[in-house]
């Protein structure tokens, strides 16, 4: 005798397919992403590409070869641009940083952790009164600057060795544009070479499964689109309010880092808090604290909306996917759980599942 619902089964088979394709897909573009990622931000170009070459063609009669020549050598180049000022300007910030290191130069931030040290040597000396145990502060903070200056240098040594590798930048250059040119030229032609293993009826399902990814790629970039504008503009404003230094880098950087939930804005008010603190500036300290409090919260009631609006998933899925994902795997898990619940989502919307 049955105990569950035969419609029931054949949902849950359906669903556990569809969990093992995706994880195993997932987990073989990850795996093979160094690999494949010169093609894979070509497909992308060419995604955005197309649709410009068919306005294009049929507005103003222009070729498809010749416009997406240009739209090509375009795209490639903005990606080349944004690579190479975030590949420079990295590295000259991390130059600056090691000779800060290196030479005990004091300047802002060296004035600042010197300050930061003699206080806490103060609050430390205090406690010790009430206690047997010891703490080296200096000592601390010593070996904690050699083990960031180690970090930065490992860092500094790669990203030197792969800009003087010229070959196989000029490699990826050429591999990306003329990957990013054929796919985009002959993009009906890929499509419909796919579609033709599918039946009539599947075909359907399958242009609309591509039409709601899109729709949901589009949502997803518009949320988080305003979730880091929303970041960037508190930071500079309650940084420039409290004559915090470097009030629109520092939210720059915020708003970079807004796209790792529980972490982006912590890493930029947590350590202005503390040295605030420490150095005895509470109206600061308390005033950024609850800036950061405040920006929190309104960050946690936005994100599920603005996800769920422009994505087309429940808020409280939301929710669950993010918290889990960050549990599991990080920002990986957090990309794993929502591409989860759209694709399902998707998948629902067409009948397959």
């Amino acid at each position: 005798m049955s105990v569950l619902n035969r419609s029931f089964l054949h949902k849950l088979k359906n669903n556990a397919i569809f969990f093992i394709i995706y994880s195993l897909v997932f987990i073989l573009i990850v795996k093979t992403f160094g690999y494949i990622a010169p093609f894979f931000i070509a497909g992308l170009l060419a995604v955005i590409i197309n649709p410009i070459s068919e306005k294009l063609k049929r507005k103003f009669k222009i070729n498809k070869g010749i416009s997406t020549l240009f739209l090509s050598l375009l795209g490639v180049g903005i990606v080349i641009f944004l690579a190479s000022v975030l590949l420079v300007k990295g590295s000259q910030q991390l130059i600056t940083f090691l000779n800060n290191i290196d030479s005990n130069s004091y300047s802002y931030f060296g004035t600042m952790i010197s300050d930061l040290v003699n206080n806490l040597d103060r609050y430390v000396n205090y406690f010790q009164g009430l206690s047997n145990s010891s703490i080296d502060i200096e000592g601390l903070v010593a070996n904690y600057g050699k083990s960031l200056a180690d970090i930065a240098k490992t860092m500094l040594a790669k990203i030197i060795g792969m800009a003087t590798s010229l070959p196989t930048i000029v490699l990826i250059i050429i591999t990306l544009f003329m990957s990013t040119y054929f796919i985009a030229k002959d993009f009906d032609k890929i499509e419909n070479g796919f579609l033709s293993i599918f039946t009539d009826e599947t075909k359907i399902k399958v242009r609309r499964v591509k039409s709601e990814i899109m729709y949901s790629i589009k949502g997803y970039i518009k949320a988080y689109t305003i979730l880091m504008s929303i970041t960037l503009l508190v930071i500079w404003i309650s940084f420039s309010i409290f004559r915090v230094p470097y009030g629109l880098p520092l939210g720059i950087i915020g708003a970079l880092l807004d796209l790792i939930p529980f972490l982006g804005i912590i890493v930029i008010f947590v350590p202005v808090i503390i040295y605030y603190f420490v150095i005895e500036n509470y109206f600061v300290s308390i005033g950024i604290g609850i800036v950061f409090i405040a920006l929190s919260i309104l960050r946690q009631i936005l994100e599920p909306k603005l996800v769920s609006a422009n994505v087309g998933i429940s808020p409280l899925l939301t929710i669950i996917a993010i918290f889990v994902g960050i549990q599991v795997a990080g920002i990986l898990g957090i990309i794993f759980c929502l591409g989860l619940l759209v694709m399902h989502d998707i998948l629902k919307k067409v009948d397959i599942l």
